[in-house]
């Protein structure tokens, strides 16, 4: 594996609006020339570089659409020590978002069969070749990051259960040397499926750690997600579309106030989770970002705590917003977050409430009108693609013809985007 490890936020495109950088790794090396190809002459950018992880912040003033990065590192004296070359595209919006869905979640198999009762039965079956179909099929609308949702499942809820790192009682989705649990699917190896296609299509993939238990942040999660982080860099660091450490676990906006089972003064353990681990995962992988998705619900009246909490967070990636636009806190966490120096982003949820029939999708009307609520936020997310959106030529039923349904109106909208 190269030594020089290059990881731009955000992954594969941005707003002219919104501030990119690239982060660095590259040991012995101490400059650094990004040249910038797109329309017109190229344009060459000198860095002075860190000894560890070096963030670099680009200068794209009067640069738009599609552009080609080459990054060259350079030693004391002078030597080339590494190179890069990436794609990168720069859309003019005339604000923050890029108006567009730049990632999905998937799910290799819900954890809930209630809520997917209309894709579990055939989210099942899928083969390796299958996944590969959905990538496909996720490229062909500019679907550029995949969010695998977690990789292994657990019934447990922080606080409401007596497993430790050592004695999980979860399932993992892929063959594990950690932990002896399995839920049988057609695919023996998702996790690999997945980013073997998101290689071949150019995508980012944000890598599931979880999940441990629904909430929980305890010394004990922190010991499993360190074990199963390791085992997957292991299995799958090769994948140059491994882009992200994203953490299964979820979390209130309002933290554990409004979590009878939970003492409130528990959130100092999120604290020390996501401290603890981005440590971890910094030594491991230096440039690639922690992740996390919490509910935006009442998530500003506790600044004071989320803000020693976002210290260990990249991406923050809340949801809900659409659930009550009276109470839309968007500006507030946007606050919150400049102040941690930690990246917003949005968790679109694209499913119909109430769910008292499943997730059923959204049509491409409300969709649309979503997306431009999100318009101060840096990439929308949405929730999620895997029987919410399905292709039309795709052989399986995942969400019935709504779901083909939604796909063929995003596509249509994405298309006129272009």
């Amino acid at each position: 594996m190269s030594r020089l490890q290059v990881t731009p936020i955000p992954a594969r495109r941005c707003s002219s609006k919104t501030r990119l950088e690239l982060r660095v790794h590259a040991p012995d090396a101490t400059a650094a020339e990004l040249t910038i190809a797109g329309h017109g002459r190229p344009r060459r950018q000198s860095f002075a570089l860190e000894p560890g992880t070096t963030v670099l912040r680009p200068d794209l003033a009067g640069l738009a659409g599609d552009l080609r990065f080459h990054l060259r590192v350079t030693g004391a004296g002078g030597e080339v020590l590494g190179e890069q070359a990436f794609l990168y595209r720069v859309v003019e919006t005339g604000v923050r978002s890029t108006r567009l869905i730049d990632g999905c979640w998937i799910s290799l198999y819900h954890w809930s069969e209630d809520e997917a009762r209309w894709f579990n039965p055939a989210l099942k079956h899928l083969t390796a070749d299958d996944w590969r179909a959905q990538i496909q099929a996720m490229k062909r609308v500019g679907i550029d990051c995949i969010v695998i949702q977690n990789v292994f499942d657990s019934p447990s809820y922080v606080h409401q259960h007596d497993q430790t790192a050592d004695r999980y009682d979860g399932t993992a989705f892929y063959p594990s040397g950690l932990y002896p649990g399995r839920i049988a699917l057609g695919c023996p190896d998702p996790v690999e499926a997945v980013l073997a296609a998101a290689d071949e299509t150019d995508c980012h993939v944000f890598l599931g750690v979880g999940l441990y238990a629904w909430f929980d942040y305890s010394p004990e999660s922190l010991a499993w997600h360190k074990r199963v982080t390791a085992e997957l860099w292991e299995r799958y660091g090769h994948h140059p579309s491994l882009y992200s450490w994203y953490i299964s676990e979820e979390m209130f906006g309002s933290l554990y106030y409004d979590y009878d089972p939970v003492p409130n003064e528990r959130w100092r353990d999120i604290v020390d989770f996501f401290a603890g681990y981005q440590q971890f995962v910094a030594e491991l992988t230096p440039t690639k970002p922690v992740s996390m998705a919490p509910n935006n619900i009442r998530f500003h009246e506790f600044a004071d705590h989320w803000l020693p909490i976002l210290e260990g967070i990249d991406i923050l990636i809340p949801f809900a917003f659409a659930r009550d636009l009276d109470h839309l806190n968007i500006a507030e966490i946007a606050d919150i977050c400049a102040q941690a120096g930690t990246r917003l982003w949005v968790d679109m949820e694209m499913f119909q409430m109430p769910l008292d029939n499943g997730l059923i999708p959204k049509s491409g009307a409300e969709l649309e009108r979503e997306i431009a609520i999100y318009d101060d936020v840096e990439q929308i997310f949405g929730y999620q693609f895997t029987g919410l959106m399905n292709a039309p030529d795709s052989p399986h039923d995942l969400g019935g013809e709504a779901a083909r349904q939604l796909y063929r109106d995003y596509e249509r909208y994405y298309q006129q985007r272009r």
